[in-house]
Order: structure tokens, then C-alpha cells, then sequence
């Protein structure tokens, strides 16, 4: 899909994270496929929740079919607000000979005071060396309501916006259209379509995503069912070929077990003369399993805080790392890009509230805020 990975995009940092995560306990997935009449075990899910039963962790592994040895394909951390909004998001995954955590990205969500999603920004990690890449701006009409979101790339240190969504709001306020159009020559071109349809209690029942230029598809819809209690019951993918009919390919049924997941069952058709579903795929979660508590890495600590200027901040002492210093708006007001005696100098700039969002290959992004006298 052209230009779809700007669409998944991010914004620089107000974080507001309230003290430290403990992980409470964990659920483990197998993930098995259905080969040569047999159930073969290829993927383990793990989830660590931590005592509000927020997902701080998840880990993916790929098993192998001969010895059942595991080998790690990725791991994701992730921090929330006082308030429980997800504001961070980091994801590496292993190279699969070295298992070296070399490749990854990290998204950082910015809400108001009201929990609304502001800004979000992505950043890239590739062989050792985080970097920016794109940010997404919502925006809002006189009445509170999301009615756009502009996305800027990264480019030699300077935004460039490339792309939007404009957004459409039905009766109730919830989004029932979005516009997708990229920027060519300053000129807005539209790319893509999704159109989406709720049940009564506002959830969706129909995805149906459309390419005005498709290649190879002219379209692609999910269709969601609930059962009695309002749980996700089934999920359904159809694609629809070049001025063809609307071909359902894949059906997931699902069991919800707690912590926001599901045990699932996947059946697919082979094609579109095919009229029976045929079972190839499940995950089984297993009861979860409590963990002594333990603290994340994700908030950093700064000293003094309140500062007239220098900043020492302990974790980051003999690690080389790049630190951005963010005003209250998210704009990056000053940028060190190695830093090994674990400070910063805040002098120069005015008094007020900043947020330091650090990076580096260990421990990826992380965050904490200062206020300067």
C-alpha cells in the first residue's frame, strides 16, 4: 500500500507518567497451525499486565517444529499516564541469527488535560541508531470533534508534511468515513478510502477499506460480530478484485479469556468457487500466572527537579544517548545528540515545564519532566 506507513504515524512528547509500573502477572499464548493432518505448535505469545491490568509487556516468539526451542522474533514496552492513557510505545524486534534486539520502533502518544489525542510521533531504530520519523497532528473543530490529522516526515532534521486524513463524524460522533490523500508537488491527491459501519451500541460491524488506483485489489472489508455480552465473536476479510464481486477469504472466531484477549480459531477459503471454511490456525491462552512485582525502566529521574539549569539525570551516566528537550506544544526546543556524563544544560531557554525524551539502542525511548525556574 503506497504511503501507508505514514499513516501509522506519531508526534513528539507532553508525558505525564505517574509513578512506576508493577507487573502483576502474565498470560501466555500458543499459537499452533494445522499441517499434514496434525496440529503443529510455531508461535508462543507472552502478555505482562501490570495491577491496573494494563499490557506493560509483550513478547512474540517463534518455535521451532523440530526440538520445540524458542527463539525471540520481538518484544514491546509500553507506559501510561496517571489516567491510563497509553503514551508510549516501543517494539524491537530480534535478528534471527544473532537474536540482537537491532531493529524496532517507538511511538510516543501526547493527550490534553481532557485525554484527547493531540500528537503522535514515530521513531525508527536501524543497526543501533535511533531516529525520527514521522508525526501525526490531529486536529479539532469548533466543538471538540476530531475532524482531521496531518502527518509530517522527518527529513535531515526538518518536518516535511506529506500526507492527511480527513475525517467524517456521524450522528453519535463516531467516525463513519476518512479520506486518505498524499501531498505531490503541494498538491492533495487522494489515495484511499474507509468507509465504517456501527451496531447500535456504537461498535464496529464493517471496515471497508477502497484504492481509487488498486493494485492488485479494488477494496478490502472486515466484518465484526458480537455475541450476547457484547464480546467480539467473529471477524471476517474479504477482498474485491478490479471491478469483480466481494471475496471473503478468511474467518476468525474468537473466545475472550480476560485481559483484553481472546483464544481464536482462523478457517479460510481457497478461493472464491470454494464454499466450505477450512480450519488452519489457533492461539490458546493459558490461565495467567501472578509474578512478584517489579519496577519498568520507563520513567527516568532527573535531579535537581526544579532546576535553574544543569540536569543530572543517573540512568544515563557513561551511556551514550540522544536527548530532546520538548516545550509544552511538543516542539523540540533543544537536542544533544551524545551525552555520556548523564546531564544536560538546560540554560538559554526560558522558564516552564519541558519533557526530556531520551533514546538510545539498550533501552529505546524513554521519558521524564522537568520544570525550570
Amino acid at each position: 500500500m503506497k504511503d501507508h506507513n505514514t499513516l501509522r504515524t506519531f508526534a513528539v512528547a507532553t508525558l505525564l507518567l505517574a509513578g512506576t509500573l508493577h507487573a502483576q502477572h502474565t498470560r501466555t499464548g500458543k499459537g499452533e497451525s494445522y499441517w499434514n493432518n496434525t496440529w503443529e505448535w510455531h508461535h508462543q505469545l507472552e502478555h505482562q499486565f501490570d495491577a491496573q491490568g494494563q499490557e506493560v509487556l509483550y513478547t512474540h516468539y517463534s518455535v521451532s517444529v523440530l526440538d520445540s526451542s524458542m527463539t525471540m522474533e520481538s518484544i514491546t514496552h509500553k507506559g501510561y499516564s496517571g489516567s491510563g492513557q497509553l503514551v508510549w510505545r516501543s517494539t524491537r524486534s530480534a535478528d534471527p541469527f544473532t537474536q540482537l534486539l537491532t531493529v524496532g520502533d517507538s511511538t510516543v502518544f501526547v493527550h490534553d488535560a481532557q485525554d484527547s489525542l493531540l500528537t503522535e510521533t514515530m521513531y525508527t531504530l536501524d543497526g543501533g541508531s535511533w531516529e525520527l520519523d514521522t508525526r501525526t497532528t490531529y486536529y479539532r473543530n469548533v466543538i471538540g470533534a476530531l475532524d482531521s490529522a496531518y502527518v509530517d516526515t522527518d527529513a535531515f532534521g526538518n518536518w516535511n508534511l506529506a500526507a492527511r486524513m480527513l475525517i467524517t463524524l456521524n450522528a453519535q460522533g463516531w467516525t463513519e468515513h476518512i479520506q486518505y490523500d498524499s501531498l505531490l508537488n503541494n498538491v492533495w491527491i487522494e489515495y484511499a478510502e474507509l468507509e465504517i459501519a456501527y451496531d447500535p451500541d456504537g461498535r464496529p460491524t464493517l471496515y471497508e477499506y477502497t484504492d481509487p488506483t488498486p493494485i492488485p485489489y479494488e477494496g478490502v472489508r472486515h466484518a465484526f460480530s458480537y455475541d450476547a455480552q457484547g464480546q467480539l465473536d467473529s471477524l471476517v476479510h474479504s477482498t474485491k478484485f478490479p471491478g469483480g464481486s466481494w471475496h471473503s477469504y478468511s474467518c476468525t472466531t474468537y473466545d475472550p479469556v480476560g485481559d483484553g484477549l481472546s483464544n481464536y480459531s482462523n478457517y479460510y477459503r481457497l478461493d472464491t468457487l470454494s464454499i466450505d471454511w477450512t480450519l488452519n490456525d489457533r492461539l490458546t491462552y493459558e490461565p495467567f500466572t501472578a509474578i512478584p512485582e517489579r519496577p519498568t525502566a520507563a520513567v527516568l529521574r532527573a535531579f535537581p527537579n526544579p532546576t535553574e539549569d544543569v540536569v543530572r539525570i543517573p540512568e544515563l551516566t557513561g551511556t551514550p544517548v540522544r536527548i530532546q528537550v520538548c516545550d509544552g506544544h511538543g516542539r523540540v526546543a533543544l537536542e544533544q545528540s551524545l551525552v555520556m556524563d548523564g546531564t544536560i544544560s538546560l540554560a538559554g531557554l526560558p522558564a516552564g515545564s519541558y519533557h526530556l525524551v531520551t533514546t538510545d539502542p539498550r533501552c529505546g525511548v524513554r521519558f521524564t519532566r522537568v520544570l525550570k525556574h
